[in-house]
Parts: structure tokens; C-alpha cells; sequence
């Protein structure tokens, strides 16, 4: 890693990062960070795949009981990332796969997702008045659940690959990019600090919703506390203190997004709770409206965010084919 950014391991909610890791996925902060193993990969894609079957055969339901519109992605969208950035003519693993290509098909995942947490939202407005609703609530939020897990397997194996790819290159190596390589097309850092300032004033707009929530007696109680998204406090501090800003390793770039998660997740779960009495109860309606309009905040920042990380790594990838052509040189 560049010198000077403190790396550490991105902080994900209870059941997505830390699960995994006890799983032993992925490899501790320090320790060697080994390349991933392609089936390893296909089998977290694959069970995205069949969580995002579940959610099509939901779609009608939704549509019915809890006004879903139309979806602008399903299950065949996923498909096609699969075969198009996982295998090889679509139909064979190979043995290396870059972690940019495993980032996009997490981009058509978390999509997915996204998309999935706006029905449930809207089912949580009928939940009161429609048993058909919380039927819909409950299989939405149980089919959620095994998308994230699969989205949160195919991000720390996309994370871990990245890091691979970067220790696989030595810091004298990525130097000699950044000083005698054209601009073909790395994420410039100021553009960098740019997006992780409008990320962490988000989760700051987020985080004041969450609290504002726990004071409402119009929305149900919840004990959830914002996260301390500390991965983006060390990255904005080297950013903005570095006397030249230079290479910026795209694995610390994916930390902050992985972290960003978990704050997501909060604002979300605090939506939901003020959704339940918005039909009937002014003050819960329009916490609701500005629990939203933080979830779609934070959640643009991060798509911002994770595309300049994307750029980055596939920056990384092409120079690290070009690293015999410099070493003659």
C-alpha cells in the first residue's frame, strides 16, 4: 500500500464482513493476502443469483399488495454480469479473475438490493392495514437478508483480490506508474477527496436523522446508533494533509465503500421504522420523508464513490500488464 494510508479492515454490520472473516473468507489485516479462489467466486455469485430469482417471483406480489412499480432490474441482469465479466465465453471459470470484474457484477448486485429495500419500504406503509402486505414484508425482508449476505461474499472477495493484485506489484513498481506512465485514465485524488467529503457529510446527514428518530414517539423505538466510519476518517485525513497527493491504492478506496454499508443500513432500518405509523401520524410521515431523502443521499455518494474506486482498480490492472514493457526500460 502506498505509503501513508493507514489500511485496515473495512467495518461491516454483524452479519455481512465479520461473518465472513469467521468463516475464514478473505485474510486478516497484515497477513498475507492470498489470490481468490474462482470457484470461490462463482459460488457467492451463484447464490446472489438464486436470491434474486426469489425476489422476481415476489415482484407480482409487491406489484399487487404493496404498489411495487415496474423493476428495472431482475434476475437476468445479474445473469448476464455473471457470464459476461465472471466467465470465459460464458461458460467456463477461470482460474484469475480481476477484481474489476468482480466489482461490476457487485454494482449489478447492489442494484439489486437497492431495489428490493424500496419495496420493502413500501410494504412497511401497508404493514398496519394489509395482511397481504406483511406476507409480502416478511418474504421481502427474508430474501434481502440472503441477497446481502451473497452481495457482502462477492464484495470481500472482490476487496481481497484487489489487495492481492496490489501486494503482487511492489510499492516501487506503482511508483514508476504514477511517475513515467501517461494519464490513461487513474482516479485523479482530488477527485478522490472530493467524493469521500460529500460521502462523509451524507452519513453525517444520516447519522442526525437516526438520532432525531430516537427522540420521535411517532415512530417505532430502535436502539440503533450510526456507525464510526473510520476506514473514511483515516483516508480523508491522509487526503487532506498529504503535501502532494499522489497514487492512491484502489483497496483503500473500496474499505471506505464497504464501510459505508453499514451506515446505509441504519438509515434504512431508521425509514422503516417511521414508515410503519407514516399513513396516520404527521410527525412520523415526515421523519420518514427525511429518513429517505438521507438513504438516497448516502447511497448516490457511495455510487460516486465506488466508481472513481472502480476506475482506480482497472487503472491498476492495465499498468500492472504493462509492468515487463517498464521494467526493460
Amino acid at each position: 500500500m502506498a505509503t501513508g494510508v493507514v489500511v485496515v479492515s473495512p467495518n461491516r454490520t454483524a452479519t455481512s464482513l465479520v461473518a465472513l472473516l469467521l468463516l475464514g473468507v478473505g485474510a486478516p489485516c497484515g497477513a498475507q493476502v492470498r489470490k481468490v479462489n474462482s470457484d470461490d467466486i462463482m459460488d457467492a455469485a451463484v447464490d446472489m443469483k438464486r436470491a434474486a430469482e426469489l425476489g422476481d417471483k415476489l415482484t407480482p406480489d409487491g406489484a399487487k399488495y404493496c404498489r411495487w412499480g415496474i423493476s428495472s432490474l431482475d434476475a437476468s441482469d445479474l445473469d448476464i454480469a455473471i457470464s459476461r465479466f465472471l466467465l470465459n465465453h460464458g461458460t467456463r471459470v477461470p482460474d484469475y479473475v480481476p477484481a474489476s470484474k468482480m466489482w461490476h457484477v457487485s454494482f449489478v448486485s447492489d442494484a439489486l438490493v437497492h431495489q428490493l429495500e424500496m419495496g420493502t419500504t413500501q410494504c412497511d406503509a401497508e404493514l398496519r392495514f394489509s395482511a397481504n402486505a406483511r406476507s409480502v414484508s416478511v418474504s421481502a425482508s427474508s430474501i434481502l437478508s440472503k441477497m446481502r449476505l451473497a452481495r457482502d461474499k462477492v464484495d470481500l472477495l472482490a476487496y481481497q483480490q484487489t489487495q492481492w493484485q496490489e501486494e503482487s506489484n511492489s510499492q516501487n513498481q506503482r511508483e514508476a506508474y504514477s511517475r513515467n506512465l501517461p494519464d490513461t485514465g487513474q482516479a485523479v485524488p482530488s477527485k478522490v477527496l472530493s467524493a469521500a467529503r460529500d460521502l462523509k457529510q451524507a452519513a453525517e446527514v444520516a447519522a442526525t436523522v437516526t438520532r432525531k428518530v430516537a427522540k420521535t414517539k411517532d415512530c417505532r423505538h430502535t436502539d440503533l446508533e450510526p456507525p464510526e466510519l473510520t476506514y473514511l476518517a483515516k483516508l480523508l485525513d491522509y487526503l487532506e494533509h498529504a503535501p502532494h497527493l499522489g497514487y492512491v491504492p484502489a483497496a483503500n478506496m473500496w474499505g471506505v465503500g464497504e464501510e459505508a454499508l453499514s451506515a446505509q443500513l441504519v438509515i434504512l432500518t431508521t425509514l422503516e421504522s417511521c414508515t410503519f405509523y407514516a399513513a396516520e401520524k404527521k410527525q412520523a410521515r415526515n421523519t420518514a420523508t427525511e429518513a429517505l431523502q438521507a438513504y438516497h443521499q448516502l447511497t448516490g455518494t457511495m455510487a460516486a464513490f465506488d466508481s472513481l474506486a472502480l476506475q482506480q482498480t482497472e487503472w491498476e490492472e492495465q499498468n500492472s500488464q504493462k509492468q515487463p514493457a517498464i521494467q526493460e526500460q
